[in-house]
């Protein structure tokens, strides 16, 4: 197997000179992401809608590329010449090889065949037969259009043909790098990398940034953005660590108020103007931040709203509609739950009753209080 061809969606859609533009990002993340992981490979290039990788390790390379984003699916094919006793030959010797990977003695089978460019004399319908008679003709299977085990899919363009027998799914989104940097914050918590994961599946390069709470909990956080990375692709971000100066006067002044059930409200705006300030260090267009609606004390409408107030960035919140299974079940997929689940250090200033619908205006007062100064208000 010497070519993978790589599938791509929305990228279809675009006109044809944005489409050539997403095309060579991809191309561009696909190579980034074989030679991370030390896969050779010959050549990578666009073909009429497809992006064909040459490279003698097709299958190691189809299991990286799943990670790359843009990518809807991938196979793993034999390249020959466009001709029809070469395409059943190909298509008989892969039939028999996943015959046996699935210890199948009669299975059923369908072919798919999608002519590209129109040069093959035979229509699609027609070599799909051809090719179908052929594998019956050779090997103990049967046709079934429908409930079928194994699918030969051949593809033909510009004089050859890509013989295969897997299709495997990808993430699909689109490119990073297509759509510009955002900072990420990033804990400990489950929430927060899927939130993360969920933008740089829309094309977004993260610069991840972590607010200090102690040394297990930075070092989860480091193992979290690693696996991160695997889907990371086209990016540069490299965890930012911020150690916040102002946390302590905080806490000492809120209980000084008796007003520490506003503490976690502080400590989230807090740690957005920490994530405005890196943002326009590098140029990035918005702060994503894994708040789930009405999950947790801080993440209602009210205390959402103050704690947008700290930036006059966008504030992205991916995961805003989704609940914790939902989450979880694309934590667990990604492959950040299990560390997400680490031990980490406690948080010993968290208030016993937080505040659930903190007041806008209250803030205001205990900001004042706090720091003599008036809060960030977000223009309109």
């Amino acid at each position: 197997m010497n070519v993978v061809i790589v599938r791509y969606g929305e990228i279809g859609t675009k006109s044809r000179q944005t489409r050539r533009w997403f095309e060579n990002i991809l191309m561009n993340n696909i190579r980034e992401a074989l030679v991370s992981e030390e896969i050779g490979f010959k050549k990578v290039e666009a073909k009429h809608g497809r992006v064909l990788v040459r490279t003698n390790k097709a299958n190691e390379a189809v299991e990286v590329l799943t990670r790359v984003f843009g990518i809807v699916s991938l196979s793993p094919a034999m390249e020959v010449e466009a001709e029809m006793e070469k395409i059943n030959k190909t298509a008989l010797k892969l039939f028999r090889k996943k015959k046996r990977e699935l210890g199948l003695e009669k299975p059923s089978f369908r072919v798919t065949a999608r002519r590209i460019t129109k040069e093959f004399p035979l229509k699609s319908p027609e070599i799909q037969a051809k090719v179908g008679e052929y594998i019956l003709e050779n090997e103990e299977s049967r046709v079934d259009l429908h409930e079928y085990d194994i699918e030969v899919g051949v593809e033909l363009m510009e004089g050859k043909a890509y013989i295969y027998v897997d299709k495997v799914r990808a993430w699909g989104g689109l490119p990073i790098g297509t759509q510009g940097k955002v900072v990420a914050l990033l804990s400990g918590g489950i929430d927060s990398p899927v939130a993360a994961f969920l933008m740089m599946k829309r094309g977004v390069e993260v610069i991840p940034v972590h607010i200090y709470m102690g040394e297990q909990t930075l070092e989860k956080v480091r193992r979290i953005w690693n696996q991160l990375k695997k889907y990371h692709y086209g990016g540069k971000g490299e965890l930012i660590v911020v150690k916040p100066k102002e946390r302590e006067r905080i806490i000492q002044k809120l209980k000084e108020l008796k007003k520490d059930k506003y503490t976690c409200v502080f400590c989230k705006y807090m740690m957005v103007r920490n994530a405005d300030r890196i943002a326009r260090e590098f140029g990035a267009k918005g702060i994503v931040m894994g708040d789930s609606l009405g999950q947790v004390a801080s993440q209602t409408l009210e205390n959402m709203y103050i704690v947008s107030q700290a930036s006059d960035l966008p504030i992205y919140r991916p995961l805003i509609g989704m609940d914790k299974e939902e989450i979880v079940g694309i934590a667990k997929k990604i492959g950040t739950f299990e560390l997400s689940t680490l031990p980490e250090d406690e948080i010993p200033f968290i208030p016993k009753h937080p505040v659930i619908r903190g007041s806008w205006e209250e803030f205001r007062k205990l900001y004042r209080a706090i720091f003599g100064e008036e809060p960030r208000k977000k223009e309109c």
